[in-house]
């Protein structure tokens, strides 16, 4: 089979040859990994990866915006200034009068990140920025589609209602104004809601990818926030997205690092496709056979922790990778590490990590 042919008879949940292999490796550049296909580190897993394994080409959205709005006025700039007598790199995005800044502050006790917004009022400020729909140009998406062929599946990364609120606060205040400003968090996030579904609604009637990669569920769930927050910052507005995606006959993946276990019931009312990534302790808390016992047949994605990538020898990666496909037995599984690659440089024990991570997948994933 082909890499499509068996990711897309996987997500119709039909016969495969094969459990599919992904290692995170989009086919074209992304900017937030590493140019895969021309760093020389990464030269020697090339004949492996076109070999054996599956690709889903990762895309952020084909248009620049702050907040899912496109107005042309809302300007991102990077400087220098002096802050407590240091030259420091900052980072603003100004709106007429409005202007928000995120820099490290070096300080007596150490250095501080500050972000764009530190007082719940200014979502409102944010909020009322005239709204304009950041149109998409889906002609670069067209041509890498037809560029990757049967090499994989098409995939678009678009975020959801939670992810600007968590791109422009820091993780503290994001904690603590669900306790403290609760109803001005969900006010703002119901309006990227809205902006956010129409950009899936966009790409989705363009039939510009064949998977949506849901990002920003993991921002509501343990340990940063407390499980009984998922459903009302995360379900209230993923299901929505995950159904709209499956309306038009796509697929989503929700991505989630943290503590599953307390939220698989959660992530079944959310009804993915697919669940990357299942993280066992000590890193994580749920099994791969945990999750399934609550997801029951959807895809799982996972679950080698990137670091035994870096600390692993190539016989305890196959004994990893062994255990992980035969607990995913008795349903659909996507073999995959955590992260990756993001990395400039590679060891020589991760190469050789990588490649018995591939040959394992590829020994063990046979259908019998």
């Amino acid at each position: 089979m082909t890499s499509r042919e068996r990711l897309l008879r996987l997500f119709a949940n039909q016969e495969t040859d094969r459990t599919p292999i992904w290692l995170l490796y989009p086919y074209h550049r992304l900017g937030c990994y590493t140019d895969v296909y021309n760093n020389p580190y990464y030269k020697p897993l090339l004949p492996y990866i076109e070999k054996y394994c599956d690709t889903f080409d990762r895309r952020g959205y084909p248009a620049a915006h702050f907040c899912f709005n496109g107005n042309q006025d809302i300007k991102q700039e990077t400087m220098t200034e002096n802050i407590n007598g240091v030259p420091t790199e900052v980072r603003r995005i100004k709106y007429g009068n409005l202007c928000m800044r995120k820099f490290v502050e070096t300080t007596a006790a150490g250095k501080i990140i500050r972000h764009y917004v530190d007082d719940p009022v200014q979502l409102k400020d944010i909020a009322a920025i005239p709204y304009i729909f950041p149109l998409p140009d889906f002609t670069k998406i067209e041509t890498e589609k037809q560029e990757l062929g049967d090499k994989g599946l098409t995939m678009l990364d678009l975020g959801d209602a939670l992810t600007p609120l968590y791109q422009i606060v820091s993780a503290e205040n994001f904690a603590i104004w669900s306790l403290t400003d609760y109803d001005a968090m969900l006010e703002f996030t119901d309006l990227m809601y809205k902006r956010c579904m129409a950009m899936y609604k966009a790409c989705l009637e363009k039939n510009a990818a064949d998977v949506y990669f849901i990002v920003g569920t993991e921002f509501a769930g343990p340990p940063l926030l407390p499980p009984a927050k998922f459903s009302g910052l995360c379900v209230r507005y993923v299901k929505g997205i995950a159904d709209l995606i499956r309306s038009y006959g796509k697929y989503s993946i929700v991505h989630y690092h943290g503590n599953l276990y307390h939220v698989l019931d959660g992530m079944k009312e959310i009804n993915p496709d697919g669940l990357h990534t299942i993280e066992a302790p000590p890193v994580g808390n749920c099994t791969i056979t945990q999750a399934r016992e609550v997801l029951e047949n959807m895809i799982l994605i996972g679950n080698i922790q990137y670091d035994d990538l870096r600390s692993q020898t190539p016989e305890g990666m196959d004994v990893m990778v062994k255990a992980a496909m035969e607990e995913a037995q008795g349903g659909r599984f996507i073999l995959s590490p955590t992260a990756g690659p993001y990395e400039e440089t590679l060891t020589d024990r991760q190469i050789k990590n990588y490649i018995a991570f591939i040959e394992a997948g590829i020994k063990y994933g046979k259908k019998k």
